[in-house]
């Protein structure tokens, strides 16, 4: 009885779970097309953009949930690899129409030591509020393992993402099954996971976001590195505007 249970729920949120990512697909359309309205994206680009978030999708769509969810948290949160490896299911506050995240700890891979859990980068915790949209895709994932668990007889592991034996997985394991997917849809070469990271803030800051905002969310202490790193959304069209008038004059 609690396996029938288990299965109407997961089927259930499955199909949450595909509207979710059809929404995500127009959502991440309609942001660009704000950004192109708003003048702070050429029309060039924000066509572009809009193909590859479109291609990425639909690759996405076609692989194990643990990529699938894994990859999409990062390009909707701009998370770093090892904060996304760590996310435990306590880190998760589901509301009426949204989602609290906090971003607490960090995996990575530590020369001579291994694969060590640790604080974030800068030390702090941060907290970030995803779209309700994505609450069927996290809630079909989490019935999925849970289901896993109980036909292997084992505990649910308080982890996202683990493999079918409920261990944790690498973190290089996700940035070479990306490198596999970017090939197979025609992405650059130069395009890495971190791509996604630059994405979210790219995205934001074009669209109109304030620098501290997108730095408290990505996680830096300041500014300084989105200022050094990120063109500013109207750099573009202040350096052809200086084009234009030495052209003029």
């Amino acid at each position: 009885e609690r396996r029938r249970e288990l299965v109407k729920q997961c089927k259930n949120y499955a199909e949450e779970a595909r509207v979710a990512v059809r929404k995500a697909r127009q959502d991440a359309n309609a942001a660009l097309d704000r950004c192109v309205k708003d003048d702070n994206l050429p029309e060039d680009d924000e066509r572009r953009a809009q193909a590859e978030v479109q291609k990425l999708l639909d690759a996405l769509a076609r692989e194990p949930r643990h990529y699938r969810l894994f990859y999409l948290l990062s390009l909707y949160t701009g998370c770093r690899r090892g904060e996304l490896c760590a996310l435990q299911w306590s880190d998760f506050i589901f509301r009426k129409d949204s989602l609290l995240l906090t971003i607490s700890r960090s995996r990575s891979n530590v020369a001579g030591k291994g694969i060590v859990e640790g604080s974030t980068k800068n030390g702090r915790s941060r907290e970030i509020y995803l779209s309700g949209d994505l609450c069927g895709i996290i809630r079909s994932y989490h019935y999925r393992k849970k289901m896993e668990a109980e036909r292997a007889r084992r505990k649910l592991s308080p982890y996202l993402f683990t493999d079918e034996h409920g261990q944790l997985i690498h973190p290089d394991t996700f940035t070479k099954r990306l490198r596999k997917i970017y090939e197979s849809i025609g992405f650059p070469k130069e395009y890495h996971l971190h791509t996604l990271r630059h994405y979210f803030v790219t995205a934001l800051l074009h669209c109109g976001v304030d620098k501290q905002t997108v730095a408290d969310l990505v996680g830096h202490g300041d500014t300084g590195f989105l200022e050094r790193t990120y063109c500013h959304p109207q750099q573009a069209q202040k350096e052809q505007a200086a084009d234009t008038m030495l052209t003029v004059l």
